[in-house]
């Protein structure tokens, strides 16, 4: 069992990923989920409608969108409609391979809305709320092992809904983790545009090949801060190996599995 998180930045190949994802099922039997992401095609699509993107920092130190009504029309737009839908038909147009998209069919991520935030703005503490961002509770697992059962690839991607329905984003590097746990995955493979943890986050070259989780927060800069604790809670959990990958390259899971690409995490 295989869970791939493919990340949102514009070099990703999403397409060349799904196809090595198709090759991997017809031709070895394996069983994969997809989570996407889309931050850079969402933020591209608010500024165009007039809306300005906005992050904001907790007192951890981790970045994220502050999400409202309107960001979460837009998220649905771009996650669920066109990149999962558009990666869906690739699947099942380009590859043969059946695929179904079930942020859309029927979402089995179970979100719990965070409260007031707490949050470092211009070097100081503020309390915020209103921010429709929430905390994973429960993943529904019997619908994307229904899916698999099936010889499908399911895709998945924010926003999670509530017990009641409500929409909610939430971290898609979570999602992948959550549900690779659930599903008691063997591999969850991050796929972003660099190769890998680094030693030096201003050389690509030095990328590290395999590390333990437990040393893996001394590289974690940015956005890996988040992909590495999704990694710690996976791994904790029994998912034997987690790869950070880069995405933009050709059969970049198979590089990944053959440890030709990425930093491998245990």
């Amino acid at each position: 069992m295989l869970v791939i998180k493919i990340g949102g930045g514009k070099t990703i190949g999403a397409t060349s990923i799904v196809e090595n994802a198709a090759k991997l099922v017809k031709n070895k039997g394996e069983k994969i989920v997809i989570v996407n992401g889309g931050n850079a095609l969402l933020d591209q699509k608010m500024r165009d409608e007039g809306y300005e993107p906005r992050i904001i920092t907790s007192e951890r130190g981790e970045k994220s969108r502050f999400t409202d009504e309107q960001t979460i029309k837009f998220l649905k737009e771009v996650y669920v409609d066109e990149i999962a839908d558009a990666l869906v038909n690739i699947l099942k147009r380009d590859c043969g391979v059946d695929a179904i998209n079930l942020s859309k069919e029927d979402n089995p991520i179970i979100a719990k809305q965070h409260g007031r935030m707490r949050i470092v703005e211009d070097g100081k503490i503020k309390v915020i709320d209103g921010d429709l961002t929430g905390k994973i509770v429960k993943v529904e697992v019997e619908k994307i092992q229904k899916a698999l059962d099936e010889n499908k690839i399911p895709l998945l991607c924010p926003p999670a809904k509530t017990e009641d329905g409500k929409e909610l984003n939430v971290d898609g590097d979570k999602i992948a983790s959550q549900v690779a746990i659930a599903l008691k995955a063997d591999k969850l493979i991050f796929f972003s545009d660099t190769n890998g943890l680094l030693e030096n986050v201003e050389d690509e070259m030095s990328t590290i090949p395999e590390i333990s989780i437990k040393d893996a927060d001394k590289f974690a800069v940015g956005r890996m801060k988040k992909k590495v604790l999704a990694a710690k809670r996976a791994i904790e959990a029994g998912v034997s190996e987690v790869i950070f990958a880069d995405g933009r390259i050709e059969n970049a899971i198979d590089a990944a599995l053959k440890g030709e690409s990425g930093t491998k995490v245990f």
